[in-house]
């Protein structure tokens, strides 16, 4: 593990101390208010984690041993969470994608709707994307990158499956249109089992395809609540 991820994680460990007030919600609720760290892998080790300052706010951070990185921040309302996030990726090609979005989940199950047991959280918001797509250069044994931007928005939704007390089945779609015809949409699936009330494990799978590249991931995760 590099010494960035291994600063992060000890910088989480020490501010776990900040509890917080929190509903018996699912792990992978995405309105709960909680602090928490996790560690996962995939093709490379990412570390992320979540400090709450009360009931209904929180900042949340990601970081992993290829560059992607995300800091945001969170607050919970009557009608859902309001998110906040700037976010880097690498995609395929030597493909970077950085973006900034504000957006919200509304939980369905706060106006009765929980069809078959299912959890549903519609997401919607706007975002702001700056890719850079690698060209290569004729006569030059190298790639040139050339930026892009694109204004717009997103559309999606999560949905939660509790199968026992301790497995949870997940899943997500996303879809997003912006300006300079930009276009995309992301999809995962995955198993999480909690086995103790802090702790979880998951396994997941998730695929992004857009204007600036492709990519997909099967991975790993641990999750601790604090």
């Amino acid at each position: 593990m590099s010494k960035t991820l291994q600063l992060v994680l000890i910088g989480l460990v020490l501010v776990s101390s900040a509890r917080a007030e929190g509903q018996e919600k699912l792990s992978d609720d995405p309105t709960k208010i909680i602090t928490k760290l996790g560690v996962r892998y995939t093709d490379y080790a990412s570390v992320s984690g979540s400090i709450a300052f009360g009931p209904v706010t929180k900042i949340n951070v990601s970081i992993s041993e290829n560059e992607d990185w995300t800091l945001g921040g969170s607050y919970l309302f009557n009608f859902g969470i309001v998110n906040f996030a700037a976010s880097r990726k690498a995609l395929t090609g030597g493909t970077r994608q950085t973006q900034y979005s504000l957006g919200s989940f509304v939980p369905l199950s706060a106006i009765g709707l929980q069809p078959s047991g299912w959890q549903l959280f519609p997401a919607f918001g706007i975002n702001y994307t700056e890719g850079q797509k690698a060209d290569i250069v004729q006569n030059l044994d190298e790639f040139a990158l050339a930026a892009t931007s694109s204004k717009g928005g997103y559309i999606g939704v999560l949905a939660l499956k509790p199968i026992t007390a301790d497995w949870t089945f997940k899943t997500a779609f996303v879809g997003s249109r912006g300006s300079s015809n930009y276009s995309g949409f992301s999809v995962g699936a995955g198993l999480t089992y909690g086995f103790t009330q802090k702790d979880s494990i998951s396994v997941f799978a998730s695929y992004i395809d857009n204007t600036y590249g492709q990519r997909d991931q099967v991975g790993i995760g641990y999750k601790r609540e604090f």
